[in-house]
C-alpha cells in the first residue's frame, strides 16, 4: 500500500469506493434505510474529480496494483470532510496510515487544528486515533438519523 495524491483518473473507483465503504460500513451501525439515504447509487465520478481539483487536500490509498482501497481529504480550512476505506480493508491500519499522511499534509500546509463532523464509523475511528491534543463531542438532530461528532486535534494556536 501507498499513499499518493489523487490522479483525476481516480475519480470512478472513489465513486465506488464510498458507496462501498458507507453500505459495507456503514450498515454496521445504520438501518437500510440511512444507508440508502445516504448513498443510494455510487456518486457522479464527476464530484470526486472536482473534489480534487478545488483546492483541498485529496489523499489516496492505493493497493500494490495502484489501486484505490481508502481516501481521505482536508480543506484548506483544516476540516476533513471525507475519509472511506474499502471495507475488505477495513481494521488494517491502512485508514490510520492515510489519516496520519492527511494530517502531515495539513501541517505542511500550515493548519493548525483539523475538525471533523462524523458518522458512527468514523467516531470509532477518531477516538480510537484521537490525539492528546483532541476534543470532542456528539450530537442527534431530529432532521438527521446520524450521530455527528465535532472532534479538534491541534498542534497550534490558531484554528477553527
Amino acid at each position: 500500500m501507498r499513499i499518493r495524491p489523487f490522479r483525476d483518473d481516480d475519480a470512478p473507483a472513489l465513486a465506488q469506493l464510498f458507496h462501498a465503504a458507507v453500505h459495507g460500513i456503514g450498515a454496521l451501525h445504520y438501518t437500510q434505510a440511512q444507508v440508502a439515504a445516504w448513498s443510494p447509487a455510487p456518486a457522479d465520478p464527476a464530484r470526486f474529480a472536482a473534489r480534487g481539483g478545488d483546492g483541498r487536500t485529496l489523499l489516496v490509498a492505493a493497493d500494490e496494483g495502484d489501486r484505490p482501497i481508502a481516501y481521505g481529504d482536508v480543506e484548506g480550512d483544516g476540516h476533513v470532510d471525507h475519509l472511506y476505506c474499502a471495507p475488505e480493508h477495513a481494521g488494517t491500519g491502512i485508514t490510520a496510515a492515510l489519516y496520519a499522511a492527511i494530517e502531515a499534509a495539513a501541517r505542511a500546509r500550515g493548519v493548525a487544528r483539523l475538525y471533523v463532523e462524523a458518522s458512527e464509523p468514523a467516531r470509532r475511528f477518531f477516538l480510537n486515533t484521537a490525539s492528546p491534543n483532541c476534543t470532542g463531542g456528539t450530537s442527534r438532530s431530529a432532521a438527521s438519523p446520524f450521530t455527528i461528532m465535532r472532534w479538534r486535534s491541534g498542534w497550534g494556536e490558531a484554528g477553527p
